[in-house]
Formats: structure tokens, sequence, C-alpha cells
């Protein structure tokens, strides 16, 4: 299926050749030929409260436990991350991205999507480039609140961190880049990256 889609992509790029440059086209045609992978998840914050480091709720700072009861009072449930997607140019030309959409599924369920309409990305030959996406989750969505509002997104940035002491997560990302073609922008079908996280055993 992903060679009948490649595929597909490779015709529509020699169908719009006579739009663009050759070296706007090579550019193009290289960031087809990157690798993409999740290479894993950032920066997890809620409140102004950092969790990427917080396994239980005694590990909250007074002034942590502050801000949360001031979000909890808001219903402000809005968890930010970054997820660090690797591109991975194996050609000795550059591979140029003028942008991005993602869509972000926690065990298959859709939690967020968004997109980057002001990044230029220039992946280098014969390089890895590391991209953050900034994810916004609203835990409203997806969390049974059965132990209470702090201790469920804790223990969602346990998981996410792979603190977690239940079942894994599935965390996916479908990641798709954007390329111009004249003055009008166009994306690929979506690459779709995935990471297991949570207890292993």
């Amino acid at each position: 299926m992903k060679k009948i889609r490649k595929s597909f992509i490779y015709i529509t790029m020699i169908c719009v050749a006579v739009a663009v440059s050759s070296c706007g086209l090579s550019k193009v045609v290289n960031l087809l030929r990157c690798s993409f992978d999740m290479d894993g998840i950032t920066d997890i914050s809620w409140a102004g409260v950092n969790l990427s480091n917080i396994k239980s709720v005694s590990d909250l700072s007074l002034n942590d436990l502050k801000n949360a009861a001031t979000a909890i009072k808001n219903k402000d449930f809005k968890v930010g991350c970054n997820i660090k997607v690797n591109v991975k140019n194996s050609t000795p030309r550059d591979a140029k991205m003028i942008a991005y959409d993602y869509e972000l599924l926690i065990d298959n369920a859709s939690v967020a999507t968004g997109s980057s309409e002001d990044n230029s990305f220039i992946i280098r030959p014969n390089t890895v480039t590391q991209i953050k996406v900034p994810i916004a989750v609203d835990l409203v969505k997806i969390l049974k609140n059965q132990e209470g509002e702090l201790n469920s997104l804790v223990k969602f940035a346990k998981n996410l961190k792979d603190y977690g002491n239940g079942d894994p997560s599935n965390v996916k990302i479908k990641f798709s880049p954007k390329f111009s073609v004249g003055k009008k922008m166009q994306k690929f079908p979506p690459f779709i990256l995935s990471k297991t996280v949570g207890n292993k055993e």
C-alpha cells in the first residue's frame, strides 16, 4: 500500500515539473525520499507546571500546586508537549519542507490536530534534522476522570514519559509535509509515525 501511495506521489511530481524550477523540484523529490520517525515526547507542561519529570502528585512544588488549583478552578486541562520528528535525508542534495499538518492519536483516538505554516525546513544531504512539533491536548476530551483531575493529569504525563504503571499506550502522529508548486502550497499524504509509551512489562 505504501509503495502504491509513493508511486502516485512520484507521478504527481512529474506532472507538476513544468510548473517549478529544476532546483525547486529536486528539493521536493528529495523530501519524498526522506524517511520520518518519531523520536520521543518532551516538554510536557500544564498551567505553567513542567510535568516532564513528575512521577506523582507529591513531586509538585507549592507553586505548582497553586497553579494547578487555579487551572482546575478555571477548567483548564490543556496539556502542551513537543513531539520530536526526525527527518533523515540520505540523498546527496538538499530537501525542503515549507510547512506541515499533523494529527495526534492516542490508542487510535484523535486528540489533537494542527499545522505549521510559518516555518521552512531545509534538510541537508546525508543528515538527520529534528523537528519539534508543538502539540496542545485537551484532556477533557480523552480522560475519564475517575481519580480526580490532578491525579489524572500526572498519570497521563507519566505514561508519556515511560513512567506509566498501567497498560502501555500507543501514541501516533500523522505527519503531512508541505511543499510549494509555484505560489500554491501542496502536501504529501501523511506519514504515520508511532511510539508505544508507558509500562512495557
